[in-house]
């Protein structure tokens, strides 16, 4: 080969490679697997209500900032003009002189600066502060889902998969069996409705198994929906159904939860938020102090030139007390109503504190009976297939009924899709148990006693 063909050898396989790099559906077409961390990573990417929630908190700091500009002091201009009915006169020995004009034009340019607002402005920024903190423990929660639910549909899709190769082995083994009958029929060991047993046997269990491809395609769907991939497209997940002992007990995890939960931190923020909020209303109770300057340019022409009544310009200082001490009780009414939302919020947090508890409770609970359900279905599945096999053998040997060894079929596929469902359910009840705690992925419970794995 030349050096030419050679280096364009070189340059086409640079460019696959890239191709394969910048295209993630041309590394998903090579047949890569993806992992339960690698689907956490492309729907935290991914996720539209994750976008939502940080879009949330953007708005939320811009608040703050702008919270903080009531502070400072505001610059700006205004131009104004007034007619009066009559000129005005003043009257000097009997003799009336004209002091200004019928129309008046001023053009002002002020700087204006709160001195004193009887703490408003200071609740106002403490309560933007206030939402910010909010607003990232809104995108902790949604987080939180978003992990709990690709978990679910992984899980899901996994077990889908499972019961489908349940019903395929279902399939294989009564065309099987339809075999034999056919020919124990033949010779006239067995009658002929028992070969129709087994068809009709046969043809549910292709039915169950047409029901099970469906149900894998749904799950990869709403797993594919979850990762941002195209509904329809193939995608091969790494099984991760194994059975892992978790060591905790309900003290640990309800204490877990209640300095964990972002509902509970998020509820007290809005506890201290109701506290500015009343600091907010009262401030009505104090006078409310500024300082203004201005340069003024007047005139009684509209293009503000010279005059004979006004000087032409001039500066500006004024400091003003607003103080409104009678409004029928607006005021006081508004700051009650503001502190009976603080109540609520305080009995709304000890109901949460309770739901918390009960919800951990239920979790734990439910993770100790699901486990107790593997080793149950695992049994099970060991005692359906001894079943199963003796029941063939002594079939074939003609020492049992044809509706015999359909029961055994029955019951094998019945026991292994029951162990599959249990190890799916010990391992969503152990990642919804996660989330009532308020951890995310990776997190494991300090102090919790670790995991114990065992492959199931």
């Amino acid at each position: 080969m030349s050096m030419r063909n050679k280096g364009l050898t070189a340059i086409l396989a640079l460019a696959l490679a890239g191709l394969v790099l910048l295209c993630p559906g041309a590394a998903r077409a090579a047949g890569a697997v993806v992992t339960l961390d690698q689907a956490l990573d492309l729907a935290l990417a991914y996720s539209p209500k994750l976008k939502a929630a940080q879009e949330a908190l953007a708005a939320a700091r811009f608040s703050q900032k702008e919270a903080f500009t009531y502070f400072l002091p505001t610059l700006g201009t205004s131009y104004a003009w007034k007619r009066m009915q009559d000129e005005p006169t003043v009257n000097l020995n009997g003799m009336n002189f004209q002091t200004g004009s019928l129309n008046t034009y001023q053009w002002s340019t002020y700087l204006s600066q709160p001195i004193f607002t009887g703490f408003r402005l200071t609740s106002t920024y403490r309560l933007a502060e206030l939402g910010v903190d909010l607003a990232k423990l809104d995108l902790r929660l949604a987080q939180l889902d978003l992990v709990v639910a690709v978990k679910e549909a992984y899980l899901e899709y996994l077990r889908a998969q499972k019961s489908w190769k349940v019903a395929q082995q279902a399939v294989r083994q009564l065309k099987a069996h339809l075999k034999v009958s056919q020919d124990f029929y033949d010779v006239g060991i067995i009658p002929i409705n028992d070969v129709l047993k087994t068809k009709v046997g046969l043809s549910s269990a292709q039915q169950e198994e047409v029901k099970a491809k469906n149900a894998v395609d749904l799950a990869r769907s709403k797993l594919n929906v979850l990762l941002g991939r195209p509904v329809q497209e193939e995608l091969e997940v790494k099984d991760i159904l194994r059975y892992r002992r978790v060591e905790i007990t309900y003290d640990q995890a309800h204490r877990i939860a209640l300095e964990k939960r972002p509902e509970l931190k998020a509820l007290a923020l809005r506890l201290e938020q109701a506290d500015q909020a009343i600091t907010q209303a009262q401030s009505q109770y104090y006078p409310q102090v500024s300082l203004r300057g201005a340069y003024n340019f007047t005139s009684d022409k509209p293009e503000l030139g010279d005059n004979d009544y006004y000087d032409p310009s001039g500066w500006e200082v004024s400091t003003q007390v607003e103080w409104t001490f009678w409004e029928w009780g607006r005021t006081r009414h508004r700051v009650s109503r503001r502190r009976a939302q603080k109540r609520r919020l305080g009995n709304l947090e000890n109901d949460l504190k309770d739901q918390v508890g009960l919800q951990v409770k239920q979790a734990i609970l439910f993770l100790r009976e699901s486990e107790k359900n593997i080793f149950t279905a695992k049994v099970a599945i060991t005692q359906a297939k001894e079943n199963y096999r003796i029941t063939l053998e002594r079939f074939k040997e003609q020492l049992t009924t044809n509706t015999e060894l359909l029961d055994a079929q029955v019951l094998l596929t019945n026991a292994q899709n029951n162990y599959f469902t249990a190890l799916t359910v010990y391992n969503l009840a152990k990642a919804r148990l996660w989330r009532f705690m308020g951890l995310g992925r990776g997190d494991f419970p300090p102090g919790a006693g670790g995991a114990k794995t065992a492959d199931m």
